[in-house]
């Protein structure tokens, strides 16, 4: 395999050649994997049930000119769901009206206060986005009233699917899983592209109009495809390549002033999408006002998408304090779990909006599926996890809330929301304890991290990095690759960045220059240390992810380190 691939690209590095032969490429030719298309990779919209229906209603809204209301969530993927609705529709001559539920007051999906308020604005069409697939009791009201509601989700679906015209989801039971990881906007992209096929069959663009194009929201796509954290493969990695070329361009007014603002001068990757522009718009559900992430993603007016941008910014900065002191509050309570498979933890002065993000920490540090809890002062608690592979989470919490062991809750295989009172946490820690063990075993699996080859510091280059990049994006289900650079000698070592939250090093291994480093939030922790005692000592094993400095510019490389070990023997 190696060979040949090395026959068909005799520029490509060795490395990479080495690494495509091991990969899984979907079936795809080496050429298309290197290079995703969306025409290649987009599924027929039919083939999902009660896809065609739901593109039929939406085409006889378009023609009717009836007012539509979009009910949406408060993260990422549901702000890109339901902004995609806004772009599309409104430019389809639609008015769009968008409600978010506020996290703290309404909590997660649909209720009837907030669908009747719609319904009294005059929509005359309401659809659900990320959300829907379990509010069987809000959508049996908006059903009594005789509205259509088209529920467009992707989370787990139970046997019992709600009363609603049409329910697109690619994880109900009666649906094959080939799509199942999608997240709610690329299920979104897939019925607009069904929407505006069923328009070109009824004649609607002739005489001259012209169909908005879909290519230029991918940006929006592609960003809640990397901050769902669904795997990036097939269609997925599509969605993700291309949005960060439309991201490029700028064509998203509010997504570039919030590029902006987080500071971007670099090639987007999909670390701009996971790790800057991601948590910003999250910090408006976190902490601020819902609804500010879709304004952004839907706005055409410049001044407004630089007020929303500095607004998310500043909520994101607080949103990182809040979290810093929750975290280090859960670690000490975990550290009493150490026995445990699963950890979960609760306190009432836990601010709800960051609890998934402390639960996602918690998660890395300890190797093991991890649930965190906002109490109320009357005892009702809501709940986020994050998982590990192997244990779905989702069905999990699922499965505890038809027992009757919390209140409600569900989500996907890696993360979950569910609410309940004080008195269910032991019992429903019981429940997840029981539950991994049966299904992965007593303990955790241990933390292994895969080495994808060997490098020299003489062979980071660029070109080699130009290729990696080929490879990508990265992100769950791509992770990207990490190289060993055997027998290092710290030449340079020092804290940097605020209260030396990073170790900026070099690296020498005697075959011929030295190697830029650093490693991203390490100071003050083992690695850090080990890194800056290190210096003209005993040679470190380095492990590590390559990259261009764009800093310095240039032919310069250096890699981002992420663990480190001593020569032995």
């Amino acid at each position: 395999m190696a060979g040949a691939i090395s026959d068909r690209h005799p520029d490509m590095p060795l490395p990479v050649t080495r690494l495509l032969a091991g990969r899984d490429t979907g079936g795809l030719e080496i050429d298309s994997y290197l290079d995703p298309k969306i025409r290649d990779l987009l599924p027929d919209p039919s083939i999902f049930k009660d896809m065609d229906k739901g593109a039929a209603r939406l085409a006889d809204a378009v023609e009717a000119g009836t007012p539509v209301g979009v009910f949406g969530d408060y993260d990422v993927d549901g702000a890109a769901a339901a902004g995609l609705l806004v772009n599309v529709l409104g430019a389809l001559g639609l008015a769009v009206d968008v409600h978010i539920p506020d996290r703290m007051r309404e909590g997660y999906g649909p209720n009837e206060a907030a669908l009747s308020a719609l319904q009294e604005r005059g929509a005359g069409l309401i659809v659900t986005v990320d959300c829907g697939i379990a509010a069987h009791g809000p959508l049996e009201k908006v059903a009594q009233t005789g509205m259509d509601v088209i529920v467009v989700d992707h989370h787990l679906a139970g046997p019992e699917l709600p009363r609603a015209h049409s329910v697109i989801n690619p994880n109900r039971l009666d649906e094959d899983g080939a799509y199942g990881h999608l997240c709610a906007a690329g299920v979104v992209f897939i019925l607009l592209v069904a929407l505006l096929r069923e328009l070109r069959r009824r004649g609607a663009f002739e005489g001259g109009r012209q169909a908005p194009d879909l290519m230029r929201q991918l940006d929006l796509v592609g960003l809640a495809t990397v901050c769902d954290v669904v795997p990036l493969r097939g269609i997925n990695r599509a969605f993700v390549g291309q949005g960060l070329k439309m991201l490029a361009r700028r064509g998203n007014i509010g997504l570039a002033c919030l590029a902006d603002v987080s500071g971007l001068n670099t090639p987007p990757s999909g670390h701009t999408f996971g790790f800057m522009l991601g948590p910003r718009i999250n910090a408006g559900g976190r902490i601020g006002s819902s609804d500010l992430g879709v304004r952004l993603l839907s706005t055409q007016s410049g001044d407004e998408a630089l007020g929303l941008a500095a607004a998310l910014d500043e909520l994101n900065i607080r949103r990182r304090e809040i979290e810093q002191e929750i975290r280090a509050h859960a670690m000490d309570m975990a550290a009493e779990q150490a026995d445990r498979p699963v950890v979960l933890v609760g306190h009432p002065d836990w601010h709800e909006g960051v609890i998934g993000i402390v639960a996602g920490r918690l998660r890395e540090v300890l190797g093991k599926p991890a649930c965190v809890v906002s109490l109320g002062a009357d005892g009702a608690g809501k709940g986020s996890g994050r998982s590990i592979p192997g244990f779905r989470l989702g069905s999990a919490v699922i499965a505890a809330s038809q027992a009757g062991v919390i209140a409600g809750g569900g989500g996907h295989d890696m993360a979950a929301g569910f609410s309940l009172d004080q008195g269910q946490m032991g019992d429903f820690h019981d429940f997840l304890c029981d539950r991994f063990t049966r299904d992965i075993g007593a303990e955790p699996p241990r933390q292994i991290r895969a080495v994808s080859g060997l490098l020299s510091t003489a062979g980071v280059l660029p070109e080699l990095a130009d290729w990696m990049e080929r490879l990508g994006p990265f992100g769950s289900g791509n992770p990207e690759p990490r190289f060993a650079l055997p027998d290092c000698r710290i030449s340079y070592a020092k804290p940097v960045g605020k209260d030396g939250a990073h170790i900026s090093c070099r690296l020498d291994d005697g075959s011929g220059g030295t190697l830029n480093a650093i490693a991203f939030q390490a100071g003050g922790t083992p690695l850090g240390e080990a890194l800056v005692a290190g210096r003209d000592g005993a040679p470190l094993h380095i492990l590590g992810r390559i990259r261009r400095d764009h800093f310095r510019g240039g032919r310069a490389m250096q890699v981002e380190i992420e663990d480190a070990a001593p020569r032995t023997g």
